[in-house]
């Protein structure tokens, strides 16, 4: 199992080498909540990882316009292909670009939520593309079945704040026209909403170029079943939004050494964080709620 992970400068390359496998990397036209838009430094990116004989991938996780699809066409024909692992989609339009590139091969499918069993993940292997990423909402056990019938690259997300709701809209700007404020809560990652019936978890809200995002407040960590998870999974991907490098590069020291639960104990008191393991042992139902 390989572990991917997102990064915050490319000075900290070099720091993250012993434990990681490959970097996620995306633009901020492309990509959305980004822990950096490398629109202007791509290319020294690329080939920096790639000097390092690190993967690398691109990462394009906005759901995109017809016009859209055509920009993406055009920045793809920019890069240095040959040096890049994969590109990783939300967008099921993506496929035909790809194929239409001569790069399905290089095609992740990522949807986040929508493959929750092995017929759907399976679904684009006559497209011929790389591989795709299993849902964040399912269990262990699901995970173990789709890896054992998977027809090609089991990708998994498997640290980090878990997304729970985005859309394209401004709602922070909208928020501040109401209240007749100027616009300045963009890329702001100290935002939190709390809820009075919830009350010991406070979800972190960011609005960039492409929308706006919430997520969970507690960090999704699959380490307790990450013994399980190295017999299917080919791919496991850390994200350090609303942090930065050094947590980074501690968390995937973390995976790559497995390291236990005390050192776990001590990043939840340093970071002052709590973990949970999300849906891995609960079902959950159509609308992501836990079943009774």
């Amino acid at each position: 199992m390989k572990i991917l992970t997102t990064i915050h400068a490319l000075e900290n390359v070099e720091s993250f080498l012993p434990f990681v496998d490959g970097f996620m990397i995306g633009d901020g036209r492309f990509a959305k909540a980004l822990t950096h838009d490398f629109k202007n430094e791509m290319i020294d990116a690329i080939q920096l990882i790639h000097s390092k004989n690190k993967e690398i991938y691109i990462l394009l996780t906005r759901l995109f316009t017809e016009k859209e699809l055509i920009e993406v066409k055009e920045f793809i024909k920019t890069l240095p292909v040959d040096k890049i692992s994969g590109f990783i989609g939300a967008d099921l339009g993506l496929v035909t670009t790809f194929q239409e590139l001569e790069l399905a091969h290089k095609y992740v499918y990522n949807p986040e939520t929508l493959l929750t069993n092995d017929e759907d993940f399976n679904d684009l292997k006559l497209y011929g593309i790389k591989g795709a990423t299993v849902s964040k909402e399912i269990t262990i056990s699901d995970i173990l079945e789709i890896g054992s019938l998977k027809k090609y690259v089991l990708f998994m997300f498997g640290h980090g704040h878990m997304t729970m709701f985005y859309t394209k809209r401004a709602l922070l700007d909208t928020f501040n026209d109401y209240q007749n404020k100027p616009h300045d809560l963009k890329q702001n990652e100290s935002l939190r909403l709390k809820e009075k019936k919830r009350v010991d978890e406070a979800y972190p809200i960011l609005e960039d170029e492409a929308g706006t995002h919430v997520f969970r407040g507690h960090i999704f960590s699959a380490y307790q079943s990450i013994e399980d998870l190295e017999k299917v999974v080919d791919y496991y991907m850390v994200d350090s939004l609303f942090h930065d490098d050094q947590y980074g590069i501690e968390v995937c020291n973390l995976y790559k050494n497995k390291l236990g639960f005390e050192y776990i104990e001590k990043l939840i008191q340093k970071y002052e964080e709590t973990w949970h393991d999300g849906f891995l042992y609960k079902e959950v139902s159509i609308k992501g709620e836990e079943n009774d």
